[in-house]
């Protein structure tokens, strides 16, 4: 694999307005701009024709074929709950870019703010599927591309678990994605899962699940308070579920020795930290 040198977004950067996004010069050979053919595509404004205006209507029209089917989505901030189902075959998502290869060029946003405070207390199951702003539930391999992916529900004393990306299925790839949040951002669940070029952030526990093998290739991680990057959660020996990330670089504003590189949430946590 290569490495990438990449640059640093804030969250104030994801909320790029459509109009400025299309007006921009966006050309070259990593350009994403237009849908391909066949693709169901996603607009906000519903200024492109046949288009869906929220990504869980462009979802619920999906063909459940074993074909790989595409989804693209024009610039924009869509503050919804988005759940990829399972489904017979590989699944693509594409968000509008200038630059396939950079997450700071992203111009989609997916984003809802929800802890499992807001939940019921009688609710005691799939707590942290359901306050996710994604759940991904498909396991016949989904590509993600180019999207923001947000819960900026912020610190939270009780029950602040507020989840960006719920993976609750194998084989699933993230390339050059944004996913920001504070407290048990990315749930990588069941694996293989890939992210690569892509950017996390987030203070508690904000990288962590149980049964997943997840690579996490050149990637750049933010701590944004104090906290531990990593909570692997593996529960028993045989259990293949490990966390390696290869060629990352951390970085944060929270002071020196506030945030450690992980904890071992349950006996048999492994994480590893390389090159």
């Amino acid at each position: 694999m290569h490495s990438f040198a990449l640059p640093l977004v804030a969250l104030a950067s994801l909320a790029t307005s459509t109009a400025a996004a299309i007006d921009a010069p966006c050309n070259g050979p990593n350009a994403r701009t237009q849908p391909p053919a066949g693709a169901i595509v996603v607009d906000i404004t519903g200024t492109y024709n046949g288009s869906y205006q929220s990504v869980a209507e462009g979802m619920a029209y999906l063909p459940n074929t074993t074909e790989e089917h595409t989804v693209f989505l024009f610039p924009g901030v869509y503050q919804e709950q988005v759940i990829v189902p399972k489904l017979a075959g590989p699944l693509v998502l594409q968000g509008y870019t200038c630059d396939s290869m950079s997450y700071a060029e992203n111009k989609v946003t997916i984003t809802h703010t929800m802890a499992q405070r807001d939940l019921a207390p009688e609710i005691k199951n799939n707590r942290n599927a359901l306050v996710s702003t994604m759940r991904l539930k498909s396991s016949s391999g989904v590509k993600m591309y180019n999207l923001n992916v947000a819960n900026p529900t912020g610190k939270i004393d009780q029950l602040g678990q507020a989840i960006a990306a719920y993976v609750d299925a194998p084989n699933y790839g993230f390339y050059a994605c944004n996913f920001t949040g504070y407290q048990d951002t990315v749930c990588a669940h069941k694996g293989p899962e890939l992210f690569a070029r892509s950017y996390i952030s987030g203070a508690v526990d904000f990288i962590f699940g149980m049964r997943a093998q997840a690579w996490f290739e050149s990637c750049d991680i933010e701590t944004v308070g104090e906290g531990w990057i990593t909570a692997n959660g593996n529960v028993n020996s045989s259990n293949l579920s490990e966390y390696v990330f290869n060629r990352a670089r951390v970085f944060g504003s929270s002071g020196n020795g506030s945030t450690y590189l992980g904890r071992p949430w349950q006996p048999y946590a492994r994480v590893v930290w390389q090159n």
